[in-house]
């Protein structure tokens, strides 16, 4: 501890400066981690709602053809994988932990 009452005095505002810094830092991490889990839930939202409607489109199609060729596979295979790799990185999974 140091006497002189002037380095007390800067000490206490180097301390509260820091402490400010991390809880700013701590608010931006979780604002960050939330439009991010945001995100991913409206990416899910229109990969559901999209497939839904592919899916309706070739039962009409197939309703009044006779055809029964599944296209809509892949448009569900490949949007699939890239909404699991929004998961992992929303989740924290390619940064490590």
């Amino acid at each position: 501890m140091v006497d002189d009452a002037f380095e007390r005095a800067v000490e206490h505002v180097e301390a509260a400066r820091k402490k400010e810094r991390a809880e700013r830092k701590a608010r931006c991490a979780a604002q960050w981690a939330s439009a991010n889990r945001k995100g991913f839930r409206i990416h899910a939202t229109l990969f559901v709602a999209v497939q839904l409607l592919l899916v309706a489109i070739w039962g009409l199609v197939w309703g009044a053809t006779g055809e029964s060729y599944p296209w809509f596979l892949y448009a569900l295979a490949g949007w699939g994988l890239g909404l699991a790799a929004h998961y992992t990185a929303v989740r924290g999974y390619l940064k490590g932990g």
